[in-house]
């Protein structure tokens, strides 16, 4: 199975979150169930960590989480180019790329 595909941008100092439902090559659903998921933002040009998304299954058999990061970590990011990635570790030992795309990271005016 092919990462799916989704580009995003993240503004300085706002919290930061988004809800994606997980398929398999023939549309249903992923079953989330007995997976740890994981992912971070990392650099294009050094490969430096940015960020590690807190990801929440909010409906396992459903295939959907919620990716998110909080304000104190979004205003932590340098506006370089970066990409992230999100993986499916599942209790078998088998993992699996959900889902990579580029970041955009917005500075703010306003800095307190």
């Amino acid at each position: 199975m092919a990462a799916g595909i989704f580009n995003i941008t993240i503004e300085k100092r706002a919290t930061f979150s988004f809800e994606t439902t997980f398929t398999q090559a023939d549309s249903s659903a992923l079953d989330l169930t007995n997976r740890t998921l994981s992912g971070e933002i990392r650099r294009n040009f050094d490969n430096a960590l940015e960020a590690t998304f807190t990801i929440a299954k909010t409906n396992s058999t459903g295939g959907i989480a919620t990716i998110s990061l909080t304000k104190a970590q979004t205003a932590a990011l340098t506006e370089n180019d970066c990409t992230y990635d999100v993986f499916a570790d599942h209790t078998d030992g088998t993992t699996l790329k959900l889902l990579t795309g580029s970041v955009t990271i917005v500075k703010n005016i306003t800095s307190v």
